[in-house]
């Protein structure tokens, strides 16, 4: 299982920390953004970084909200 931090970016461009997990893979990543995702009112984007401090994932909120609303493939 590998570490991964969660942080969100408001439209202003602060970043505020959020957690950190240790998460089994992606998906249980993306399921964690979702739960992020539903809980931010301002907007801004999400940002998931790995142990060693590399983007994993950096998506807007209302990108993360979206996908979150389609039918699963």
């Amino acid at each position: 299982m590998q570490l991964y931090h969660f942080q969100t970016i408001d439209p202003a461009g602060a970043r505020h920390d959020v957690k950190s997990l240790r998460l089994a893979d992606l998906a249980a990543v993306w399921r964690e953004i979702d739960v992020l995702a539903a809980s931010q009112s301002r907007g801004g984007q999400i940002r998931v970084t790995n142990e060693a401090g590399g983007i994993v994932v950096l998506v807007g909120v209302s990108t993360a909200r979206r996908l979150q609303a389609r039918p699963a493939a």
